[in-house]
């Protein structure tokens, strides 16, 4: 797999990489975009969306620390220093707000930078993801096992092994080639077991369901039905308790509508934007 050369920042002595795509004409933008991406996953995940939304908005899709082309950690770190490092990329590239796009742990992150940095947020955009907590609404035992390391299995097999059991099976036997897509995207600058550990145990902290109601952002709030991962029960939570929050849920959809329902997905969110 082909991969361009990313841009970095340094945050707080860590350099964080970053792609970015926006319209020819600067002048013309309408907005930023930070997209914010799922356990053990890349920036690279946004490919369906980073190009398209850069038509008409600077866009930019960060790798966490530890992960991708990001430098990498030593030390546990929680959910909120994710958002803050999200919140420190945008500030050095001179954004002063942003509309916020997480998927997964990139919501779990979304969410706490909507908490936690208010001034910096526009829009919020929440996908396959949940209020964590009290609120959560767990996955069944033999697909919460799906997240433990596997050993003795390459790790390219093992992301076709997991996202075809998190994503629509219609899905999965129609297009085959999207799982040789993502089995290659986990094959570049693979994520150690120790960093994956490192970024599970930060998820594991996630917990927003008493202060949903402290959101001022227009919320998007977008699920697939079949969602077997975070059930969509989380995504109707969230919905309820975020003031003034839309839902859309995409039927035969599991886990990953950016790919599962690209086409809709990045209509339905820049038709939100735009309303912005």
């Amino acid at each position: 797999m082909s991969v361009k050369e990313p841009s970095s920042a340094l945050i707080a002595g860590r350099r964080l990489a970053y792609d970015e795509a926006r319209p020819a004409d600067p002048a013309g933008e309408k907005g930023t975009i930070l997209l914010l991406t799922g356990l053990g996953s890349k920036r690279l995940g946004w490919a369906r969306q980073l190009e398209v939304f850069g038509r008409e908005y600077r866009t930019i899709a960060m790798d966490y620390r530890d992960t991708g082309d990001s430098d990498g950690a030593s030390d546990d770190y929680t959910v909120d220093d994710l958002a803050d490092d999200a919140g420190a990329l945008l500030t050095a590239l001179g954004v002063t707000r942003a509309h916020v796009i997480g998927i997964s742990l990139g919501g779990f992150t979304a969410l706490h930078f909507a908490l936690r940095r208010p001034d910096q947020l526009d829009r919020l955009t929440l996908v396959s993801t949940s209020a964590g907590g009290r609120a959560n609404v767990p996955a069944s035992p033999e697909i919460l096992a799906l997240l433990t390391p596997a050993s003795g299995m390459e790790i390219g097999e093992r992301a076709i092994y997991t996202y075809s059991r998190i994503m629509a099976p219609e899905f999965v036997a129609a297009h085959p080639e999207e799982l040789e897509r993502i089995a290659a995207t986990a094959r570049y600058r693979p994520q150690s077991p120790a960093a994956y550990m490192r970024q599970l145990r930060a998820a594991l902290t996630h917990d927003v369901a008493d202060d949903l109601g402290r959101i001022t952002a227009p919320t998007l709030v977008i699920h697939g039905a079949l969602d077997p991962l975070i059930p969509p029960a989380n995504g109707e939570y969230l919905a309820a308790h975020i003031p003034g929050a839309r839902h859309i849920v995409y039927p035969n959809t599991g886990h990953i509508p950016i790919i599962e329902r690209a086409s809709d997905f990045n209509r339905d969110v820049l038709a939100f934007l735009d309303e912005g």
